[in-house]
Protein backbone atom coordinates (compact mmCIF):
# COMPACT_ATOMS: atom_id res chain seq x y z
CA UNK A 1 0.00 0.00 0.00
CA UNK A 2 0.94 3.30 -0.60
CA UNK A 3 1.71 6.53 1.93
CA UNK A 4 -1.24 6.34 4.51
CA UNK A 5 -3.69 9.37 3.91
CA UNK A 6 -3.70 11.96 5.81
CA UNK A 7 -7.13 11.50 6.72
CA UNK A 8 -6.64 8.10 8.14
CA UNK A 9 -3.86 9.47 10.00
CA UNK A 10 -5.69 11.92 11.92
CA UNK A 11 -8.57 9.46 12.46
CA UNK A 12 -6.14 6.74 14.11
CA UNK A 13 -4.68 9.90 16.42
CA UNK A 14 -7.19 9.43 19.57
CA UNK A 15 -6.49 12.99 20.70
CA UNK A 16 -7.94 14.49 17.45
CA UNK A 17 -11.19 16.32 17.78
CA UNK A 18 -14.63 15.12 17.08
CA UNK A 19 -18.20 16.37 15.86
CA UNK A 20 -20.97 16.84 18.33
CA UNK A 21 -22.16 13.73 17.06
CA UNK A 22 -18.75 12.44 18.34
CA UNK A 23 -17.37 11.34 14.54
CA UNK A 24 -13.91 11.57 13.65
CA UNK A 25 -14.59 10.14 10.28
CA UNK A 26 -16.94 8.61 8.25
CA UNK A 27 -16.45 6.84 5.20
CA UNK A 28 -17.91 5.76 1.67
CA UNK A 29 -16.99 3.88 -1.43
CA UNK A 30 -17.22 5.08 -5.11
CA UNK A 31 -15.67 2.24 -7.51
CA UNK A 32 -13.42 0.95 -4.50
CA UNK A 33 -12.09 4.00 -3.50
CA UNK A 34 -12.52 4.61 0.01
CA UNK A 35 -12.25 8.02 0.68
CA UNK A 36 -13.87 10.40 4.89
CA UNK A 37 -17.10 11.73 4.14
CA UNK A 38 -16.17 13.85 7.02
CA UNK A 39 -12.53 15.83 7.42
CA UNK A 40 -9.97 18.30 9.01
CA UNK A 41 -10.89 21.50 6.42
CA UNK A 42 -8.55 24.52 7.83
CA UNK A 43 -8.30 23.29 11.22
CA UNK A 44 -11.73 21.82 11.46
CA UNK A 45 -14.03 19.20 10.85
CA UNK A 46 -15.80 19.45 7.99
CA UNK A 47 -18.93 17.16 6.94
CA UNK A 48 -19.58 17.11 3.08
CA UNK A 49 -23.30 17.58 2.51
CA UNK A 50 -23.56 14.69 -0.34
CA UNK A 51 -20.99 11.63 -0.92
CA UNK A 52 -20.38 13.42 -4.33
CA UNK A 53 -18.41 16.07 -3.03
CA UNK A 54 -16.89 14.12 -0.98
CA UNK A 55 -15.61 12.12 -3.34
CA UNK A 56 -14.71 14.98 -5.71
CA UNK A 57 -12.83 16.07 -2.72
CA UNK A 58 -11.13 13.33 -2.41
CA UNK A 59 -10.41 12.63 -6.00
CA UNK A 60 -9.17 16.32 -6.43
CA UNK A 61 -6.31 15.67 -3.21
CA UNK A 62 -5.73 11.87 -4.35
CA UNK A 63 -6.22 11.16 -1.08
CA UNK A 64 -8.61 7.93 -1.24
CA UNK A 65 -7.65 4.62 -0.63
CA UNK A 66 -8.03 1.93 -3.74
CA UNK A 67 -9.59 -1.25 -3.19
CA UNK A 68 -10.40 -4.03 -5.24
CA UNK A 69 -14.46 -3.31 -4.89
CA UNK A 70 -16.75 -1.26 -2.43
CA UNK A 71 -17.26 -4.32 -0.84
CA UNK A 72 -13.49 -4.88 0.58
CA UNK A 73 -13.38 -1.06 0.85
CA UNK A 74 -16.56 -1.58 3.04
CA UNK A 75 -14.78 -4.13 4.74
CA UNK A 76 -12.17 -2.67 5.66
CA UNK A 77 -13.68 0.57 6.54
CA UNK A 78 -15.76 -1.45 9.60
CA UNK A 79 -12.20 -2.79 10.71
CA UNK A 80 -11.35 1.19 10.56
CA UNK A 81 -14.12 1.93 12.76
CA UNK A 82 -13.63 -0.61 15.13
CA UNK A 83 -9.87 0.73 15.56
CA UNK A 84 -11.03 3.95 16.49
CA UNK A 85 -13.42 3.41 18.41
CA UNK A 86 -10.75 1.27 20.63
CA UNK A 87 -7.81 3.63 20.31
CA UNK A 88 -10.63 6.37 21.84
CA UNK A 89 -11.60 3.72 24.29
CA UNK A 90 -8.23 3.36 25.68
CA UNK A 91 -7.53 7.35 25.60
CA UNK A 92 -10.45 8.10 27.61
CA UNK A 93 -9.73 5.39 30.01
CA UNK A 94 -6.50 6.54 31.24
CA UNK A 95 -7.75 10.03 31.60
CA UNK A 96 -10.12 8.65 34.16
Amino acid sequence: MRERPGWLTRALDPATPMTEAKETVQTASIDGRLFPTIRMINGSLTKFKSVDAAYDYAISAGDFMQFKSDAEATEFSKTLSKLIGDKRSILSRGSD
